[in-house]
C-alpha cells in the first residue's frame, strides 16, 4: 500500500472524508496533520474547501476562539514542515476577522452599557 509521508493512503482518505463534518476548532487542530497526510496541498479542491471554511466569518464567530488562539495556530502552522501558502493566507485573514468580531462585540457592549 502506498504511503503519504508516514501515513497510509486510507488514513488520508478517512481524514479527507471527515473535513465536511469538522467544526472550526477541530479543523484548526488538524491542519498540520491534514497537510502531513497530503490531504491539504496547493490548488486542490479539498484545500479550497478548507480555505473557505477558515475565512468564514460566521464559523469564526461561532467557534468562540480568541484572536490570540487563532494567531498561535497561524504561527504553529506557518512554522510546520510544509505549510500551504493559501492556508497561511486564510489563517492570516481569519485572525483579522476575529479581531474585527472582537472589536464589534466590544463596541456593542459599550453601546448597551451606555444606554
Amino acid at each position: 500500500m502506498p504511503l503519504t509521508y508516514f501515513y497510509t493512503d486510507s488514513e488520508a482518505c478517512r481524514a479527507e472524508e471527515m473535513i465536511p463534518s469538522m467544526n472550526y476548532a477541530t479543523l484548526l487542530e488538524n491542519l498540520e496533520r491534514l497537510t502531513d497526510l497530503g490531504v491539504i496541498v496547493p490548488e486542490s479542491t479539498v484545500s479550497m474547501l478548507v480555505v473557505a471554511r477558515l475565512v468564514d466569518r460566521t464559523r469564526i464567530r461561532r467557534s468562540g476562539l480568541t484572536v490570540e488562539t487563532l494567531q498561535r495556530k497561524l504561527d504553529a502552522y506557518r512554522a510546520g514542515k510544509n505549510p500551504v501558502h493559501a492556508v497561511v493566507k486564510a489563517l492570516e485573514r481569519a485572525v483579522e476577522l476575529a479581531l474585527e468580531n472582537a472589536l464589534e462585540n466590544k463596541s456593542e457592549s459599550a453601546a448597551h452599557g451606555a444606554g
